[in-house]
């Protein structure tokens, strides 16, 4: 009884995480776009150079298989002007925030090894 019961759960769970997948591919696909319209101002080009191969890294890594031109298409053109600042703000958060997480597990590598 109780490992039917976990396999239900097993199976809603991964239902689930291809949807999420999906989610999370869309958003990064319009952080990638977001970035590209940024990648032509000299004042944001190295951050959203790095962003574009952050967000392509996650995408390929989650889909390898994606057809990644048409869905850069799709999601250009499904967005409006206001939602390219709007998406770059956002995604810089995150970029942000996984830029600080590695300087601080850079750091306590360093202290661990006397480097430095």
């Amino acid at each position: 009884m109780k490992l039917s019961a976990i396999l239900v759960v097993a199976t809603l769970a991964s239902a689930g995480g291809g949807a999420r997948a999906q989610d999370l591919t869309a958003t990064d696909l319009r952080c990638v776009v977001a970035f590209t319209v940024l990648v032509n101002n000299p004042t944001y080009r190295e951050a959203a150079a790095s962003g574009i191969f952050y967000f392509l890294g996650r995408i390929e890594g989650r889909e390898p298989q994606l057809d990644l031109a048409h869905a850069l298409h799709d999601t250009r053109r499904g967005m409006q002007s206001g939602d390219f600042l709007t998406e770059a703000q956002r995604c810089g958060a995150l970029l942000k925030a996984k830029n600080d997480s590695l300087k601080a597990m850079n750091s306590t590598i360093s202290q661990k090894r006397g480097v430095g």
